[in-house]
């Protein structure tokens, strides 16, 4: 029996970063990740929003301007207006940037996961799902994802899993493989998580019984709070 940890450090990170993937069986969860889930896009209206703005914004300063030099009539309220969009523009382009610049350090960060994977602790808390049988439509659910690392510092990271049609859902608490970056020793970039209700079931059931998980290496904290040793996938190495 090991001693139990502090709290895990809870980090704000994007949810967008934890990269679910639910794996077909119980070996495909213990593969060394070859290659990543697809990233959801960004929604249109934060990437295409500053144009919309942009344009009638250009127009009513194409107005003014001319309705200066011609003796137009150019009601203030035109000139708020336009000063008012100026300033959404502006906005909106700053979320554009913004978004530009986590797309890229996500991308970084899955070539890092990819060219030196590391697997590590991962438990996973959840809503507990209706019933244990496979649900006939996709479905999902925002929880909290707590890995544990070689160093053994606990961190607590946002994580939305998404549930196909037909696959059990994970229930609060079950353990998951996790991987993080060689050089990401906190685990705050990028993770790659994989979960399958076999193999959760099977290692539950192995440190139950007070032995290791075969291939896993696991301590015992207790009953319901397992913990497996940080594992370097071969590929690291």
């Amino acid at each position: 029996m090991t001693t139990p940890g502090p709290s895990p450090r809870v980090r704000r990170l994007p949810e967008r970063a934890v990269l679910v993937e639910q794996a077909p069986t119980a070996d495909a969860v213990e593969a060394d990740p070859t290659a990543l889930p697809p990233v959801a896009p960004v929604a249109a209206w934060r990437r295409w929003a500053w144009a919309v703005a942009f344009v009638p914004t250009v127009a009513l300063l194409v107005y003014q301007r001319a309705g200066a030099s011609r003796g137009w009539p150019v009601p203030e309220a035109l000139v708020v207006v336009a000063t008012l969009g100026l300033l959404l523009t502006a906005v909106l382009a700053l979320v554009r940037y913004q978004d530009d610049r986590a797309a890229a350090r996500l991308a970084r960060g899955r070539d890092a996961l990819l060219a030196a994977p590391v697997r590590a602790t991962g438990t996973l808390t959840v809503p507990a799902p209706a019933t244990d049988a496979p649900q006939p439509g996709a479905h999902g659910a925002r929880g909290t994802l707590v890995v544990t690392t070689g160093s053994g510092v606990a961190t607590a990271r946002p994580v939305r899993v998404v549930v196909p049609a037909g696959t059990a859902a994970p229930r609060p608490g079950d353990p998951v493989a996790v991987w993080h970056a060689a050089d990401d020793e906190d685990a705050t970039g990028v993770l790659l998580v994989r979960y399958q209700r076999d193999w959760a079931d099977d290692l539950l059931a192995a440190l139950r019984g007070g032995g290791p998980a075969a291939d896993d290496g696991a301590d015992v904290d207790g009953p319901d709070e397992p913990e497996i040793r940080t594992e370097r996938s071969p590929r690291a190495e």
